[in-house]
């Protein structure tokens, strides 16, 4: 159960390189939330008293925000309380159909926790699955894996420090599913044994997440919020508690936390889906109404705002972690109520900060760029600090020359404020953001929707219609003037000339480090200001391809509903029209050109490759001219390499396809291969690469997939070195020769008419010269991978994070993807092994918190997939737990599979066939290169039937294949010595 953000993965450092500032037009960016902490920052503030004055006194508070606002409130939305207190919201929803979202929020979290406490609320959590007066400890999760409801997936919860929140996804909505999740969700309210024995094993579970969750940069978090909050209670009081308080904490302890606020006047029911509001409010009453609170109801915590701070300085240095910087200024929060006028103020007062973050998104974006990225923030903190920031990544050992370059441009934008053209293009964005979300809303889809409803609800806000949203909007937009922009931007900002507040966390030793940093920044204002250029206005260059296209093939696939179409340069066009997105198109273009096409003695390519095209922009514009042209418009573009094919894909809406056609076609005809790009592609590879081994996954994303290559190294992540000796012009020797008549095949899913589509690729992708008619095949020796030997001594690597965690993984041999009935197998196998890994080792033993088990059957390498675990684990329980680990596959292998674990690994997998029949994303997976991968077709036409026909039988006997004796391959991650 989640209670704070993991590490950096790769996929997050990849996104890292185009991440934009994050904004929610419905509310502004005085969201209360704290960065780098997916919480809910703001309290329902109620004193302590019996259950009967707490009654009494709730019917005096507003129950909802809508209560105290001039805000219009959804009407799709219907807001109830029952007479106990409990307060609900229930929606009707049919997107997907015949599933529903079911969310329990109770209004406790760590910060009510004592000294003697610290991680009750997330340990309480975690019993809320381990027994309670109807259902005995561990059968909760096997009940509702019987309904279809996957563990992790649909059954799950979360604490943070003001909340618990309880989910389940129901992917039914018939009457007993109904009974059954209710039911559970009120055992949880009330009714939790909290067994002394069960509680005392779930203390390894605890701590084998909190081991999970470990490493550098979540030490250095914690660091970074001691320094802005430290003067509060909030730094001693993260949710995942101590290693002696989980050791320590008593059965009494728990009941009196329970029963001191989980109760009816601080819980918060959603349930939104394909049912009507009534019967579903009906359904709540029937569960919760007759909950009457036992015991004394406990003090909440209560916000004391702080003071304005002195100027500051802090420095936190751990060897494993990349460099960052911020510069800040902390003034008493204020407490706003959300209404009509907050909102717009809150507007008004983000667009500062949007727009300086352009301008650093800018400048860090260019050949010489001080820094590796930059943007401005402003935060409400728990209610007690507000904080205006300048967050920097330097490069290592550069942070001084980072400062230079970014505060300047603060000052800048304080002394001369912005242009009239970045104030529009603010809100030209904004708009058309409203303007999607109206097209959109009325496929939004269920848990979406029953997500911003309870976050609403927490963060003491009204849920309001998008039409509503745009509406105000347009009301008000009119008159926001660029003097009130700056006038707002300077007063978020007031303070950082005399007070500011400067925090480095770096991975290098610093002599006299205060000393510095205020050296630092007394040089970063030495530096002259000027007022910012203007900026040309731009045409996009891309919109005129010639002749159109003429297709010469048409054909209807009736049983999958899509049409295929062939254009007589050669292009291939999939198009789908779906209900399940209300305008939104989604595009998919395959050409020659992947990953496994590069040049071998070039392995950092790989990863550079994408990155270089997406931040090369085109060659008639650069990355932020694009951005600029495309203001106000839902378009946009990324690249990816596969396999053997180049993709670009995107997204728009129906009046913007043309454009986004022509953005689309532009990066496949003329990508810009840019020095900038690999200058700041450098930066942080610079940055990222030295802390890969700072967790044992890293070093797992480093070096395993290589290992299970026997050493081949276009798998996993080639050394620095190799990462930085690229460039552009190997990128652009490389994927020229595919550009000039590779083959290209369109998928396109959504909400448009085949006619349409047709039209709209065939005056782009249509009109470019004569494709080939085929995509290129990779060779023959690009195509071998061997598995490695089985070895009984397990591969060791080390890391230089946390040394109480280590990493587990094994792997069997299995087959390739040719055979779908074969490969199906696997995968179930694989759903059935993780199951009793998380019985065995998570359950019984606390020796792992989330074990899994993973599946790899590759249609792209003949003769070569996998089987294969990951767990944590400590390091002194390692060998222990591989060992049980192969008992586990002996069982497996001597068709010790029961009917009950197969049903419950089945039932989900059934569920999940169903409501993908509804994802875009799923037939965008079939259509998208049918006429070229037939294969897609075949396996999508047999899917449902081959499932619900799947017996375990088969699966006893796959699994002997799979579990061979002396064939695994085992990997230790273990911390350095």
């Amino acid at each position: 159960m989640p209670w704070l953000i993991a590490e950096t993965t790769l996929a997050t450092f990849r996104q890292s390189l185009h991440e934009d500032i994050v904004f929610d037009p419905q509310i502004g960016t005085n969201m209360r939330r704290m960065i780098a902490y997916p919480l809910v920052l703001t309290a329902l503030v109620l004193s302590a008293c019996s259950g009967n004055q707490e009654n009494e006194k709730i019917s005096t508070l507003p129950a909802f925000a809508q209560d105290n606002s001039d805000l219009t409130v959804d009407p799709n939305v219907e807001y109830g309380m029952l007479p106990n207190g409990l307060r609900y919201a229930v929606r009707s929803n049919s997107t997907p159909t015949k599933t529903a979202t079911l969310l329990m929020r109770v209004d406790t979290g760590s910060l009510n926790e004592t000294d003697e406490t610290r991680g009750l609320a997330h340990f309480l959590e975690h019993m809320a699955f381990n027994g309670s007066k109807n259902i005995p400890e561990g059968e909760m999760i096997k009940r509702l894996e019987k309904f279809g409801l996957a563990f992790g997936a649909d059954t799950n919860a979360s604490t943070s420090f003001e909340q618990t929140t309880y989910q389940l996804e129901l992917p039914e909505v018939d009457e007993a599913i109904l009974d059954e999740t209710l039911m559970i969700m009120r055992e949880t309210a009330d009714r939790l044994t909290l067994d002394p024995e069960a509680i005392d094993r779930e203390r390894g579970i605890i701590q084998a997440e909190k081991r999970a969750r470990s490493s550098p940069a979540f030490d250095a978090s914690l660091d970074n919020l001691e320094f802005y909050l430290g003067d509060s209670p909030i730094p001693d009081r993260i949710p995942i508690g101590t290693v002696e308080t989980i050791d320590s904490v008593t059965p009494e302890q728990f009941r009196e936390f329970y029963e001191g606020y989980y109760r009816p006047e601080n819980t918060f029911i959603v349930l939104v889906g394909d049912i009507e509001t009534d019967y579903a409010a009906k359904k709540i009453e029937e569960y919760f109404g007759d909950w009457e609170a036992d015991g004394q109801a406990l003090a909440k915590y209560e916000a004391e705002t702080l003071p304005a701070r002195e100027a500051r300085t802090r420095y936190y240095v751990n060897p494993e972690i990349q460099t960052s910087l911020t510069l800040s200024t902390l003034r008493p929060a204020e407490i706003k109520d959300d209404t009509a006028q907050s909102r717009r103020d809150n507007f008004v007062e983000g667009l500062g900060n949007r727009i300086l973050s352009r301008r650093l998104g800018e400048l860090s974006r260019t050949t010489d760029a001080p820094f590796i990225s930059a943007s401005a923030s402003n935060s409400n903190l728990f209610d007690i600090t507000e904080l205006s920031s300048l967050s920097i990544r330097p490069e290592k050992g550069k942070w001084a020359s980072a400062l230079r370059g970014a505060e300047p441009l603060l000052r800048q934008a304080l002394k001369y404020g912005f242009s009239q053209a970045e104030l529009d293009e603010q809100i030209a964005n904004t708009r058309k953001s409203l303007e999607v979300a109206v097209q959109t809303s009325p496929t939004r889809r269920t848990p979406g929707l029953a997500r911003s409803i309870l976050s609403s609800f927490a963060s003491e806000n009204v849920v309001t219609d998008p039409a509503y949203n745009l509406e105000r909007f347009n009301g008000y937009v009119d008159d926001i003037t660029l003097e009130e922009v700056n006038e707002a931007f300077r007063a978020q900002w007031d303070g950082v000339m005399e007070a500011p507040q400067l925090y480095l966390s770096t991975p290098e030793i610093i002599e006299d480090a205060d000393a510095k940093l205020i050296a630092a920044l007394e040089s970063a204002r030495s530096v002259e200001i000027e007022p910012r250029a203007e900026q040309e206005t731009l045409e996009f260059a891309y919109t005129d391809w010639g002749p159109k296209g003429e297709v010469v093939s048409r054909e209807t696939i009736e049983d999958i509903g899509f049409e295929s179409v062939v254009f007589d340069n050669g292009v291939k066009l999939n198009v789908k029209q779906t209900p399940y997105q209300k305008d939104v198109i989604s595009i998919s273009v395959a050409m020659s050109g992947g990953q496994f096409t590069l040049p071998r003695d070039e392995p950092g390519l790989r990863v550079f490759t994408s990155n270089a095209l997406s931040l090369g922009g085109l060659e008639a514009h650069k990355v932020d001219d694009i951005r600029k042209i495309m203001a106000g418009r839902s378009v946009g573009a990324s690249q990816s390499l596969g396999d053997d094919r180049l993709y670009i894909n995107g997204s728009t809406v129906p009046d913007d396809l043309d454009l986004q056609l022509d953005l689309m076609a532009a990066y496949a005809t003329a990508p810009g291969y840019r020095p900038e790009a690999k200058s700041q592609y450098a930066k942080y590879i610079k940055s990222f690469y030295p802390t890969l081994d700072s967790t044992p996954g890293g070093v797992a994303s480093r070096d395993v997939d290589r290992l299970i290559r026997s050493g081949d190294a276009r798998f996993g992540f080639p050394s620095e070195e190799e990462m930085l000796r690229v460039n552009t012009d190997m990128v652009k020797n490389w994927l020229d020769p595919f550009l000039t008549d590779s083959a290209v095949e369109i998928g396109i899913v959504g909400d448009i008419t085949p006619d349409r589509a047709i039209e709209a690729v065939s005056r782009t992708f249509g009109a470019l010269p004569d494709r080939q008619t085929s995509f290129q095949k990779l060779a023959e020796e690009d195509v071998q991978v061997t598995f490695p030997d089985g070895k009984k001594r397990p591969v060791k690597l080390t890391h230089a994070g946390d040394p109480s965690t280590a990493l587990l993984r094994t792997y069997w041999p299995a087959p390739d993807g040719s055979n779908a009935k074969t490969s199906r197998e696997i995968s179930m196998i694989s759903r059935l092994f993780r199951l009793r890994l998380t019985e065995v080792l998570r359950e019984e033993e606390g020796a792992s918190y989330s074990p899994s088990a993973f599946a790899h059957t590759s249609r792209t390498f003949p003769d070569y997939g996998y089987l294969g675990v990951s767990l944590e684990v400590s390091p002194e329980d390692i060998d222990r737990v591989s060992a049980r680990v192969d008992e586990i596959a002996a069982e497996f292998r001597a068709g010790q599979i029961d009917d009950e674990l197969f049903e419950r690994a089945i039932k989900p997998v059934l569920e999940s066939i169903e409501t993908s029949l509804e994802s875009n994303g799923y037939w965008m997976s079939v259509i998208s290169e049918a006429q070229t991968d037939k294969e897609r077709l075949a396996r999508h036409r047999s899917r449902s039937e081959a499932y619900q026909n799947m017996k375990v039988e088969d699966l006893r006997a796959r699994a002997k294949t799979v579990f061979e004796p002396g064939s695994a391959f085992r990997v230790q991650i273990l911390p350095e010595t």
